[in-house]
């Protein structure tokens, strides 16, 4: 979330010097490209090697032209945003200046508050009228504060939407919440994010034709009831039990807007069971599967579930790395990538 706080510390040569780096990048890349298409190979190999060799460069080269394709973009959208940035940084120190000639002050968190010296006056009409000009200038400055966040969080978005896909590394985020739907999650109540949870796990589960479950948010780190943490080392966000039909989702998350992005996740993963299920037994019968998924892909899912890994016993990078987690997570990834503030908006509004 983004604060006014925050702002105070934007810098529109921070944003170039950004761009600038950026490109760095983008050149060099381009000739690790160039040289992986022109020397990967080395003239001398011939026949299944050479072939072999040969179809690997090009699977290389189309994937390192991607990645510079997306880089490239996000480096343009960066570049764009210079300009909006020099306004805000010029507003905020507007407002900054404007506040202390006031006798005004701006918190952290963007709050306006009448700093002024005590006054006295002859009788009440004047200092009605005093005070009414005094919540006037607050109401005022607090507008230019709320419409310097609303440009910020448009900075923001535009930035998280161009981002290219793969770009963070394994260390890096798996979810990332537009800006305007973080800042708007932040502003519900608990009750409010779990309507909106149930609701999403609902219709997506209706979409995905996956029927009889329920949806319970609950705490899923101390199962015990003891009040510590079962399992420090994890992080339990979300389950889906195929045994009893239950998508858990945890409490201690709620305030998390990459949530939503879970619970999509464990969908997928109620879906991918479903699809199992639905394989064809005979070889006359057709294949029936979720849409983009190839009938092989599914059969993968069913041998994956067979020997499913877990993180407890088979070490975290096993699990991740398997076809049930990574098509799932995926999914949660593209979910929460497409989810702007007008689908929560609509979200919220269908949930009541």
């Amino acid at each position: 979330m983004i604060t006014f706080g925050d702002l105070r510390s934007w810098r529109a040569a921070g944003v170039r010097a950004a761009s600038d780096a950026l490109r760095v990048d983008i050149l060099s890349l381009e000739k690790a490209r160039d040289a992986v298409e022109s020397d990967a190979v080395p003239a001398g190999w011939t026949g299944l090697a050479r072939l072999s060799a040969l179809t690997r460069q090009v699977g290389l080269v189309a994937q390192m032209t991607r990645h510079i394709d997306g880089l490239a973009r996000f480096e343009r959208e960066v570049y764009a945003q210079i300009g909006q940035v020099t306004r805000i940084e010029q507003a905020v120190q507007d407002i900054l200046s404007d506040a202390a000639a006031q006798d005004l002050a701006v918190d952290a968190a963007g709050t306006v508050s009448d700093v002024g010296p005590r006054r006295t006056f002859d009788n009440q009409f004047e200092a009605r009228e005093h005070l009414a000009i005094r919540q006037s200038a607050v109401s005022a400055l607090a507008a230019r504060v709320g419409d310097a966040l609303d440009q910020a969080y448009a900075v923001d978005s535009a930035l998280v939407a161009a981002r290219p896909q793969g770009s963070f590394s394994d260390d890096g985020p798996e979810y990332v919440a537009d800006p305007e739907v973080a800042r708007d999650w932040a502003s519900m109540s608990d009750a409010e994010r779990r309507r909106v949870l149930t609701h999403i796990a609902e219709q997506q589960a209706r979409d995905a034709g996956v029927d009889d479950f329920e949806v319970r948010i609950e705490d899923l780190e101390d199962r015990n009831g003891d009040g510590k943490d079962d399992d420090p080392s994890t992080d339990s966000r979300g389950s889906w039990s195929e045994s009893d039909r239950v998508l858990r989702i945890d409490e201690g998350n709620l305030d998390d807007p990459t949530i939503l992005g879970t619970v999509a996740h464990e969908v997928r993963h109620a879906e991918q069971h479903k699809a199992v299920d639905d394989l064809p037994w005979w070889w006359w019968e057709d294949y029936d599967g979720p849409p983009g998924v190839s009938q092989e892909e599914v059969e993968q899912w069913r041998d994956n579930f067979d020997d499913y890994k877990t993180s407890k016993v088979d070490g975290f990078e096993a699990y991740r790395d398997q076809p049930v987690e990574r098509d799932a997570r995926e999914t949660g990834g593209d979910y929460l990538d497409d989810l702007d503030k007008d689908d929560l908006d609509r979200i919220r509004k269908d949930a009541r």
